[in-house]
């Protein structure tokens, strides 16, 4: 099924989305999922590049140090963006043996 990306992605971000809606089947509510995944990921990179461009320490109105704002938003879309990948099931993996390495 080829799924065209939502508009308001980036480049990278419908990259992304085509990616991955060509790989598996995806029903609407996995859709869903998958366009905030990449709205996320756009997300964290715009804070990325703003983070790039005014560094992630900025003065406060007392001339103090504190983190930049961009900061958190950047953390909080990557966590974002993990949450919807786990979601959509992504994250699992068949389990691996315990113990040394056969051979060892």
């Amino acid at each position: 099924m080829t799924t065209n990306p939502p508009t308001h992605l980036s480049s990278a971000g419908k990259k992304l989305f085509v990616r991955i809606a060509s790989e598996i089947e995806l029903d609407e509510p996995a859709l869903l999922l998958l366009t905030t995944l990449c709205e996320q990921y756009d997300r964290m990179n715009q804070a990325r590049e703003l983070l790039k461009k005014e560094g992630i320490v900025v003065k406060d109105r007392f001339g103090q140090d504190k983190q930049h704002p961009a900061v958190g938003i950047e953390v909080n879309a990557a966590a974002g963006m993990m949450r919807a990948w786990r979601l959509l099931g992504f994250d699992q993996e068949p389990p691996k043996a315990m113990g040394r390495p056969e051979g060892s």
